[in-house]
């Protein structure tokens, strides 16, 4: 799958949803607005979720079924496909590649992982840590050569406070997940 075809976070979080267990779009829709959490992260209209559906059918991640209804009219009911669910599984597992991404997509990362276990949830923290140590050593490997101006410091200052909140907040996650309950 091309970079400008992969999924969105929110597509990924439709996967998601579906992996638990088949359902048709109006139980989807409602299931993404009952997570708590995630309902904070994305407010979905109806109307963008079929279209998204639809997508994400056509890129052969989603495979729908009509199911004929007795006293209601026919639903489809969509369900991952083999490679849908590989798709799922592996961004559920992979860190984010930039900070901006850590607000809602490394956000759903969590979510799903620790559904999966503390131990996946554990293991995908660890992996972001290590990147935001990277981009802390970046950032900061930039902040001694800089020789611009001081919005240029100020710019990279403030990276720098965002990767060290990231990692605070990474490692506070960490504490959670491992604490005795």
């Amino acid at each position: 799958m091309s970079r400008s075809s992969a999924p969105l976070a929110l597509e990924y979080v439709l996967l998601g949803i579906l992996d638990q267990n088949p359902m048709h779009g109006y139980d989807l829709f409602r299931r993404l607005n009952s997570i708590n959490g995630i309902r904070l992260i994305w407010n979905l209209k109806q109307s963008l979720l079929y279209a998204l559906l639809d997508k994400l059918e056509s890129d052969g991640l989603l495979s729908g079924q009509v199911i004929a209804g007795e006293s209601r009219p026919s639903r489809r009911e969509y369900s991952l496909t083999p490679a849908g669910r590989e798709a799922f599984h592996a961004w559920m597992h992979s860190p984010v590649e930039h900070g901006r991404q850590m607000r809602q997509d490394f956000l759903a990362r969590l979510y799903f992982a620790i559904q999966a276990g503390n131990e996946t949830a554990l293991g995908l923290i660890d992996q972001q840590k290590q990147l935001c140590l990277r981009w802390q050593e970046e950032i900061q490997s930039s902040c001694r050569e800089s020789t611009g101006s001081n919005f240029d410091r100020f710019v990279l200052s403030f990276r720098l406070s965002q990767v060290q909140s990231m990692l605070d907040w990474l490692e506070n996650c960490t504490r959670e997940l491992i604490r005795p309950q």
